[in-house]
């Protein structure tokens, strides 16, 4: 093992602890990251049904799944069923570094470390969004991948698990094809460690592009992914010189001054020492990269009125590409000690950053629960609140409350659980359906609740909604 592999194996341990503070990050703060939008939804719908809820085809998020599915299949009470999911992120994550780690592939368990912090605040609290499964199975298969090719494993044994591992990143997340495309590639041009003949890379790089492909027509159906899409499949040349320049853009550089400001040294010390290494063909591809990945982000995203949690989700993966040249060639070239210190401050500075953006998020469940202590006072089990634009931008997003409230409270053992929601009072059709006592309201539906799991949920179906503003709630 040369000083280079040895400086990288340290770090990479560094790496390993910083996955590992993440995922007690998220047992700690399991509130604010699992009563919120999209996780809910999911465990929700996992509990209703006692099955996967798998979304937009994205099939590599049964990993995180199951985890609650089996909770359910034992019979464990719903706050454990609720934990168990919000610690089952945190551990794929951790447990994916340490493959990657067993595999030797010591600079990647680091960038795939940065890529979870670096450009990371609000959409720390977001938790099960697919695009971070998508990395953790897209860093084990290039690890994996790489190891397969160091011990000779034969084709007809290595070409199948490529596969399987390959399609579980493209798939479980649309975005991922940008960096696994630029890890790939970066790793082939770099051919240290690069273990395949110029036929067989050529094969598995083909095998990429044919599982992209099967993705980009499967979303081809209105799709939630062939939404986001859209401008990229109908853009001009014009298209992209103003991406450059769009809301979106401008938003990021913003941001990248007083948040992610940690990328202005690590972005160039990273260029500069591949540059000065003779390694230019890489500091070509990471330029190449890092503007293709702008462009794109320009396009797709072209206003810069995205919510935080939302659009840093959407740039994290810059971070593979702004880190893989400082993490290759400029941190072996830093004595050890010092590169573990510079290695941990940087995961400590961006440990404070996603700290201080808990509060919207810690505020938000400490309303739900506020509500529904009133709720409580005052007798009523399903209330629909009427829409203030100043409360509901403070909430972030209201479309999953009926999921979110009904956990709360299944959790706090009500019998029959509360549930509330924000209606806009203005739609007449949706005030008369209110009246059923039989109907509950969920994610985008009024539902009549017959086929849920009724070991777990225990709605009020005897009731008609109590319609009402926040303000009158409180008198």
């Amino acid at each position: 093992m040369n000083n280079s592999e040895r400086t990288l194996k340290h770090l990479s341990l560094v790496a390993l602890a910083a996955l590992a503070a993440w995922l007690v990050g998220g047992i700690v703060f399991y509130k604010e990251r699992l009563f919120f939008a999209d996780s809910s939804f999911i465990v929700f719908n996992i509990i209703k049904k006692q099955g996967l809820a798998i979304q937009e085809h994205r099939y590599g998020s049964f990993i995180t799944q199951m985890v609650p599915l089996l909770a359910v299949k034992l019979h464990l009470p719903i706050k454990m069923v609720l934990k168990a999911y919000t610690f089952s992120f945190g551990f794929f994550f951790l447990a994916a570094g340490f493959v990657v780690h067993r595999c030797r592939q010591y600079a990647l368990v680091v960038i795939m470390a940065l890529y979870y912090y670096l450009l990371v605040s609000d959409t720390w609290f977001w938790t099960n969004n697919e695009i971070h499964q998508a990395v953790a199975w897209m860093f084990i298969c290039i690890a994996v991948t790489l190891r397969m090719g160091e011990l000779k494993v034969k084709p007809v044994v290595l070409l199948p698990v490529f596969l399987l591992l390959a399609f579980l990143a493209i798939y479980t997340h649309f975005i991922v094809l940008i960096p696994f495309a630029f890890l790939w590639g970066f790793l082939w041009i770099r051919q240290e460690g690069w273990p395949f003949s110029r036929g067989m890379s050529v094969l598995l790089s083909s095998c990429i592009v044919l599982i992209v492909a099967c993705k980009f027509l499967v979303v081809q159906s209105k799709s939630y992914d062939d939404e986001h899409l859209h401008n990229l499949t109908h853009l001009s040349l014009k298209d992209i010189f103003l991406a450059f320049n769009s809301g979106g853009v401008r938003k990021f550089v913003m941001r990248c001054l007083g948040n992610y400001w940690l990328v202005f040294f690590i972005f160039p010390a990273g260029l500069i020492t591949a540059w000065k290494a003779n390694k230019k063909p890489l500091a070509f591809w990471c330029a190449a990269a890092f503007t293709g990945y702008v462009c794109v982000m320009g396009i797709t995203y072209p206003q810069g009125d995205i919510l935080k949690f939302h659009i840093e989700s959407e740039w994290q993966s810059m971070a593979i590409i702004m880190s893989a040249l400082f993490v290759f060639y400029f941190m072996p070239r830093v004595e050890v000690r010092k590169a573990i210190l510079l290695l941990s401050v940087i995961f400590i500075v961006r440990i404070g950053y996603i700290a201080a953006a808990r509060d919207k998020f810690t505020w938000r469940t400490a309303f739900t629960k506020e509500v529904m202590v009133q709720m409580k006072k005052k007798g009523i089990t399903k209330l629909a609140i009427a829409n203030e634009a100043a409360l509901k931008e403070k909430y972030i997003l209201d479309w999953a409350v009926a999921n979110e409230c009904m956990l709360m409270s299944a959790m706090q053992k009500d019998e029959p659980q509360m549930t509330f929601t924000f209606i806009d009072t203005n739609y007449a059709t949706l005030l008369t359906q209110l009246k059923d006592p039989k109907v509950v309201a969920a994610s985008f539906d009024l539902v009549h609740p017959n086929d849920w799991n009724y070991d777990y949920y225990k709605p009020d179906t005897t009731h008609a909604y109590a319609i009402m503003t926040y303000s009158e709630l409180f008198k």
